[in-house]
């Protein structure tokens, strides 16, 4: 019924791949060392496969809820900043819900 195991791996999982792309000592210690840019895309690409597997799972609210939760223990385990924590967190719930459904028919005239 509910995966909530597969999800919390998955968002670790998640976590893991950002952690070895983006150094959180470097982003604790020597920001100006890291590129925006380069954060972005590495957050950007991880928030693709989280978006794949939501459609893949359907996650409903509570699902996405503790995915959520559990990439930003993941990233706070791996002595993030907070700062950095909050903003890839943030993005991740935007990521994974759902998207309003294009308007299909013509505004009243």
């Amino acid at each position: 019924m509910f995966k909530f195991q597969q999800d919390k791996a998955e968002a670790q999982a998640l976590a893991y791949s950002v952690s070895t792309q983006v150094s959180s000592t470097l982003l604790r210690e020597n920001r100006r060392a890291l590129s925006v840019n380069k954060i972005t895309r590495v957050l950007e690409k991880a928030f693709l496969q989280a978006s794949a597997y939501q459609a893949q799972q359907r996650m409903g609210f509570v699902r996405r809820s503790l995915f959520a939760h559990a990439f930003q223990w993941s990233l706070k385990e791996q002595a993030y900043p907070s700062d950095f924590v909050a903003v890839a967190t943030e993005a991740l719930v935007v990521a994974i819900s759902p998207k309003p459904a294009a308007a299909t028919s013509q505004q009243p005239r």
